[in-house]
């Protein structure tokens, strides 16, 4: 059964504090986890303690991919799934049912110990197991009052976070600018989505977000999710004439990274070269003005004044600019007043986007600022036209021009 994610998880702690057996003693695993995520396991291990946490069940898919790195759900629509996990100070262990236990064992979470509940009977076999963890003691929910906490905890990248999310930007800027190199003109938006999956897919990348626009589409729509065409709605077909936008969110291992990169084909509209070459310069503004210390209300100024500044002072409000990444397409977004602030070791995505009369562009990339507070764009496409950019006080950052085919 694939467990739906908080309600029936609040019924798990209910029923599992009625008396049961004491667990034998089995020996720790954690020397068996990968380091990434054994580091993870420690601290929150610490954060349960700080907060007086006896046990804790994680079932929630962000924070199950933090910890173990592995995928807990089956349908990807849904934000929990048969498989969870029980923590306290000495045992850590995935539950899960016997038809995802050689998954959860061999593929998912390898190294973690894994206890089976027979799927006939469920939810009563699996609660079993986690009554006979709990042992009557206290428990908790990772979407109880530790939620904020723990997502606090996520967001902050220990040295092995950073050299995957780095791998992860790597393949991903690659992925994108083969998908978008494929494309040509008459595809259909759904055909390009579906060009931009398989560039993705073949290198363990799951799209979690997609969003394609063709032409006079791209200046209308600020989330276009893909189209065929012709659907009654007034739009037209989507066949690719001239431009195409492609935005994605990639994630792998729990990690997301979020970037989009346009592509035109013949001679680049003075319109679009206009705004393009806006969207990059305000771009290059948030992304050099991430520094540690400032705060999201504060981010939310310098690019109502880049917008402004260049004469387009409307774009700010139509659409968000975005803000911090991590194991989630954004944590946060930036917005006026916010008292967010940005922190060395995380990640962000700004995504300053520009609708004209005839046609629209983005500009994003996925960044690390790292602990000396430098910024690192980790979604470089390797072979992409990228222009520098000068910033108002001088700074220079490469943003992804539109390609030209």
């Amino acid at each position: 059964r694939a467990a739906t994610a908080a309600a029936a998880a609040d019924d798990d702690c209910a029923r599992t504090r009625a008396m049961a057996p004491p667990p034998s003693k089995q020996p720790r695993r954690e020397d068996a986890i990968g380091p990434q995520y054994a580091e993870h396991l420690r601290a929150l291990r610490g954060l349960m303690k700080e907060e007086a946490v006896e046990c804790l069940i994680v079932s929630k898919a962000t924070t199950f991919f933090w910890l173990t790195g592995g995928r807990c759900y089956v349908p990807t629509i849904e934000e929990a799934g048969p498989s969870k996990v029980f923590v306290d100070q000495e045992k850590a262990v995935v539950v899960t049912t016997a038809i995802e236990e050689h998954k959860m064992r061999n593929q998912e979470c390898p190294g973690w110990e894994v206890r089976a509940a027979p799927w006939a009977g469920l939810p009563g076999t699996q609660d079993a197991i986690v009554a006979e963890l709990v042992a009557g003691r206290p428990c908790e929910q990772d979407t109880g009052r530790l939620a904020d906490r723990l997502e606090e905890l996520m967001v902050d990248l220990t040295p092995s976070d950073v050299e995957a999310y780095r791998e992860l930007g790597r393949d991903i800027g690659a992925a994108l600018e083969e998908a978008a190199r494929s494309v040509s003109v008459g595809d259909t938006e759904y055909k390009v989505a579906g060009l931009t999956h398989l560039a993705y897919n073949k290198r363990g990348i799951d799209l979690v977000m997609i969003a394609v626009a063709h032409d006079e589409r791209i200046a209308w729509d600020r989330h276009p999710l893909a189209r065929l065409g012709n659907n009654g709605d007034g739009a037209g077909g989507t066949e690719l004439k001239k431009v195409c936008m492609i935005a994605t969110c990639g994630r792998r291992k729990g990690l997301v990274c979020s970037l989009s990169r346009v592509v035109c084909f013949g001679e680049v509209p003075e319109e679009l070269r206009k705004i393009h070459d806006v969207c990059m310069e305000v771009d290059a503004e948030i992304n050099m003005a991430t520094i540690p210390g400032k705060t999201a209300g504060e981010l939310y100024d310098v690019l109502t004044k880049a917008y402004t500044d260049r004469g387009f002072p409307e774009q700010m409000l139509q659409h968000h600019q975005g803000g911090l990444i991590g194991y989630k397409c954004r944590h946060w977004i930036a917005q006026p007043g916010s008292d967010k602030v940005i922190k060395a070791g995380r990640a962000y995505a700004w995504n300053p986007t520009i609708a004209g009369k005839t046609i629209g562009t983005k500009s994003e990339d996925t960044i690390i600022v790292d602990k000396e507070g430098k910024v690192m764009n980790i979604t470089p496409s390797p072979t992409w036209p990228y222009k520098e950019v000068k910033t108002a006080d001088g700074k220079v950052f490469p943003r992804p021009d539109i390609l030209v085919k």
